[in-house]
């Protein structure tokens, strides 16, 4: 993994940002723990899972490193206020499996990665409500703004926490660490418009969308007991 890639590493931030993560990461997986029923765990496990897997796409850039996929936003949309679970733990197992990130660090990561998840969903909630999701090209500019949108919130929120958390000069990395996604913005939002609108043909329970029942199919054995 590449030094710019949004995942802060052990001994980069001062200790009281690193306490501060923690204590917020903490607050944010309570929330979600919050009337867990049974049958989500499987969901928070598959998103888990996916978000993991995510780190093992790399995007190339023009800055001397490669960037991955976040997914965050993705996590976000399907899982609501549980997103902080499913984003600790595959943070936690890409610390200790694949070095990206640090055991340290892995409170401030947890609320970089797991905030702008929460933006989404509360965006994605919002034009559910307005019905967007019922129009298929509704649906594409939908997912499409989350994703790239999601991804730039994150780049941001991990720019300012390496300026204003490292104690060092920092101010041309977060400048780097913002523009090296730009790229992953424009791939994440073409992948998540394209799953919201596959998860609302297929299963469209799943976004919380109750699509109107399909008219019973007339029959001739109904048209001669209508006659």
């Amino acid at each position: 993994m590449g030094l710019w890639a949004v995942h802060i590493h052990d001994g980069v931030l001062t200790w009281p940002w690193l306490v501060g993560g923690f204590l917020g990461a903490l607050a944010l997986c309570w929330l979600g723990m919050r009337r867990l029923r049974e049958e989500e765990i499987a969901r928070i496990a598959v998103m888990s899972s996916a978000f993991f897997v995510a780190s093992l796409i790399h995007v190339p850039t023009l800055a001397p490193t490669s960037v991955h996929l976040l997914l965050n936003g993705l996590v976000g949309v399907l899982l609501g206020p549980r997103s902080a679970m499913a984003i600790l733990l595959a943070l936690f197992l890409q610390a200790v499996l694949l070095g990206h990130g640090g055991l340290t660090s892995l409170g401030v990561n947890t609320c970089v990665m797991a905030l702008p998840a929460l933006g989404a969903w509360a965006v994605f909630v919002s034009f559910l409500r307005w019905g967007w999701l019922l129009h298929p090209a509704k649906r594409w500019l939908l997912g499409f703004l989350i994703g790239g949108l999601t991804v730039l919130a994150t780049a941001a929120l991990n720019a300012v926490t390496l300026w204003l958390g490292s104690g060092e000069p920092l101010d041309a990395l977060a400048v780097v660490v913002f523009l090296a996604h730009l790229p992953v913005a424009g791939v994440e939002a073409l992948v998540m418009a394209a799953t919201i609108n596959f998860l609302a043909r297929v299963k469209p329970e799943m976004l919380g969308l109750t699509l109107p029942a399909m008219p019973e199919a007339v029959t001739p054995q109904r048209q001669r007991q209508a006659g």
